[in-house]
C-alpha cells in the first residue's frame, strides 16, 4: 500500500515506524530537513521537504 504522512513529530513517526515494518512503500513530508535525514537513515521510507 502507498503511504503518504504528513508531518515528523511524535505521532507521525510512530505512524511510520508501526507501517513501514508492513512492507508499505511510505512517504513522509515534513519542513525539517534535519528530522527527515534521521528517518530515513532509520527507517526505509522516502522523504519529501515541504509543506
Amino acid at each position: 500500500m502507498k503511504i503518504i504522512i504528513l508531518g515528523a513529530g511524535q505521532v507521525g513517526t510512530s505512524v511510520a515506524e508501526n507501517l513501514v515494518s508492513e512492507a508499505n512503500d511510505i512517504t513522509m513530508v515534513d519542513v525539517d530537513p534535519k528530522r527527515l535525514a534521521l528517518l530515513q537513515d532509520r527507517l526505509d521510507l522516502r522523504t519529501v521537504t515541504g509543506n
